[in-house]
């Protein structure tokens, strides 16, 4: 322990409801500085849930209306919409496997400084059960029509004797690929709930040993977190087309997903900000230290889709090269350089400036923007698919923009967001007992 945190630890002695910060100043931890006040956020909630609602089951009405057409235009409407609301799970189950990541690396190398951001991080990760609902409308409609999304699992057989598939036959098989699924949420869920429950029963009883306890789980937790999302990847996204080959894609969907986690994170702590509450508890240092893991993956997102693009185009593969061609016709190539300025010129450009991690609202509007490019990104994996043709060994897309394009990503985004609403208004906003707590409060940045 520092010697300012351990003053910290002397100081809260002398006063029932508080620390001291880096300066030795009283720090205010009653309820009216750690928890929202009574109802707050409840109203916000609902509507935003609401919204969502209305939105995803706009985007699937097509869905289950075109399904059974013969119309060819009715049916690829149908496959259109699927592809839309996936791209919005997606994006839904990456705001949870971000943060839940995060927890999880937090625990495990101690981050004391990270104390007071942790809980609205594991309140993040806690929502991942409700990605489990949000994925039965995509189960059901390809138990229906299995290659309403996934074309390996057509009965046509023209693809089921395509060579890649029957070579990949072993893992790519609707009953291995549901028991994959299943395995994946069982995981996740396991995991966001524990650490959950071990940090809100300290908030109750102040027992360090459960800080111990949530540093073991960390421990195997990591590995079956960085197993599980690189596969789910792989199953969800990348076998849409499962002619491409790439053995960088599920450090490519980490690295998105790890970037979102921490920008809606930033978003989060501004909005409880705003109302007055974690003074002395959030302060400019540690919104630094967030801004600091901002940036530093999203340099690690443009390495690795940099070096994801580099190999591809220089071993000029066939199987590999087909993914980039989908995308470089048809308006899909504009997506290209968009991401590229936005999803990581733009941010590292501003946030390479120290004041810019220490000024709310400027990392917050990197934090949003950056919400929205990987927004694109799962745009740009899955929606290609949709309108890929193939003839004489050309690959070509076609964006085809709909309306469903929109509603389908913000329909589970925004009951993300509402639930999120609910969650921050639900209990106190740092754990309040955990042992490494007067180190957070005396945090401070020297570089």
């Amino acid at each position: 322990m520092t010697a300012m945190s351990a003053h910290a630890h002397d100081h809260s002695h002398d006063h029932g409801h508080g620390h001291a910060d880096s300066h030795g100043h009283h720090v205010d931890l009653s309820e009216s500085n750690t928890s929202m006040p009574a109802g707050w956020g409840k109203t916000a909630s609902l509507g935003l849930l609401a919204l969502g609602v209305i939105l995803s089951i706009a985007t699937l009405v097509p869905v289950f209306t075109g399904m059974s057409s013969t119309a060819e235009d009715v049916v690829k409407a149908a496959k259109h919409a699927m592809a839309s609301y996936h791209t919005g799970f997606m994006v839904m189950l990456g705001l949870t496997l971000g943060p839940l990541g995060l927890v999880l690396v937090l625990n495990l190398v101690k981050a004391g400084w990270a104390i007071t951001i942790r809980r609205q991080l594991e309140n993040m990760a806690s929502l991942v059960p409700v990605a489990v609902v949000l994925l039965v409308p995509t189960i059901v409609a390809t138990m229906i029509k299995p290659d309403i999304l996934f074309k390996w699992m057509s009965a046509d057989p023209a693809i089921r004797g395509d060579a890649l598939l029957q070579a990949k036959s072993p893992f790519l098989n609707p009953a291995f690929f549901y028991i994959r699924l299943a395995i994946y949420f069982v995981v996740w869920i396991y995991l966001a709930t524990r650490l959950n429950r071990l940090s809100r029963e300290q908030d109750a009883t102040g027992n360090k040993q459960l800080t111990v306890q949530a540093g073991l789980t960390s421990a195997w937790g990591i590995l079956a977190f960085a197993l599980s999302v690189a596969f789910v990847s792989f199953d969800l996204v990348k076998s849409l087309d499962y002619h491409w080959f790439s053995t960088m894609f599920g450090v490519y969907f980490f690295a998105g997903n790890m970037v979102t986690g921490i920008a809606v994170l930033v978003l989060t702590l501004a909005v409880i900000r705003s109302t007055g509450r974690l003074n002395g508890l959030v302060t400019a240092e540690h919104m630094h230290d967030v801004g600091k893991l901002m940036l530093g993956f999203t340099v690690f997102w443009a390495y690795v889709t940099f070096s994801q693009y580099f190999l591809i185009w220089y071993a000029n593969i066939p199987e590999e090269t087909a993914w980039y061609m989908t995308r470089a016709a048809g308006g899909w190539e504009i997506f290209g350089p968009v991401l590229i300025l936005g999803h990581f010129i733009i941010p590292f450009l501003i946030m390479l400036w120290r004041g810019s991690k220490r000024t709310m609202g400027i990392i917050s509007a990197v934090a949003l923007l950056l919400v929205v490019m990987h927004c694109l990104d799962m745009f740009y994996c899955i929606r290609p698919n949709i309108y890929m043709t193939f003839g004489e060994g050309v690959v070509k897309g076609k964006l085809g923009l709909n309306w469903v394009d929109i509603t389908g990503i913000l329909g589970p985004v925004l009951i993300f967001v509402g639930l999120l609403v609910r969650k921050v208004g639900s209990g106190p906003l740092i754990p309040l007992k955990d042992p490494r707590l007067a180190e957070a409060i005396a945090h401070k940045n020297y570089v």
